[in-house]
């Protein structure tokens, strides 16, 4: 796990430092494993001075170490030559610590994100993210994702997506779910339900994303 801290302030901070971060660790993951694949989780927090700063959790093979990220690092090429290269977070410090329990600990963050940030976030800041997901585990996510009544009518590995004018729209099939919310008013305050979707959820559940073997 690295946390990554701003020297400065909330002015120093641009959407693009976490992505150069995640950047900067694909490339030495690939400069030690030839793979640039990484397993990641991060989440945002504000200090108590009020900056944003950044939790990532990285999932290694045993054996590698990734250097911290306010620091620079040496790679090799195929020839043997020695290439130093810049720190993968240059706008202030790190921490590295190994976690021996990463998803109780963002579990843990996320029960507590009232209690803890003080302020408000940089305008466009994420707050979350991840990556490095095979497709099962990316099929996981999106379903997910979606609001309940389109839980409640797919099966992970469904290619729903939100359709124009509202609802969701499966193309491979061409079955519409409307939403079953509208908001009143001009500022979407408020919302009023107009209509339940009846639930016709798979009884083996949403997870049963295996295709149906072939007999031959």
């Amino acid at each position: 796990m690295q946390t990554l801290t701003y020297a400065g302030d909330n002015g120093d901070w641009a959407p693009e430092h976490i992505s150069r971060y995640l950047d900067g660790l694909r490339r030495w993951h690939y400069s030690r494993t030839r793979s640039k694949t990484v397993r990641y989780a991060w989440v945002a927090e504000l200090q108590q001075r009020g900056v944003i700063h950044y939790h990532v959790i990285v999932w290694l093979a045993a054996g590698l170490t990734p250097p911290k990220a306010d620091t620079a690092w040496r790679r090799k090429d195929r020839h043997g030559n020695v290439y130093v290269e810049p720190p993968m977070w240059p706008h202030g410090m790190s921490n590295r610590l190994r976690s021996t329990a990463p998803v109780a600990y963002l579990m843990k963050y996320a029960s507590k994100i009232e209690s803890k940030n003080v302020g408000t976030f940089p305008h466009g800041a994420r707050i979350h993210g991840c990556g490095g997901l095979d497709e099962s585990s990316r099929d996981i996510r999106r379903w997910i994702m979606w609001p309940a009544y389109v839980q409640g009518n797919a099966q992970v590995g469904e290619r729903f997506k939100p359709a124009p004018g509202g609802g969701y729209f499966n193309a491979d099939t061409g079955e519409v779910l409307f939403s079953e919310w509208v908001p009143l008013g001009s500022c979407f305050t408020t919302f009023i339900r107009i209509r339940e979707t009846p639930k016709k959820i798979n009884p083996s559940g949403p997870f049963s994303w295996l295709s149906t073997p072939t007999i031959h």
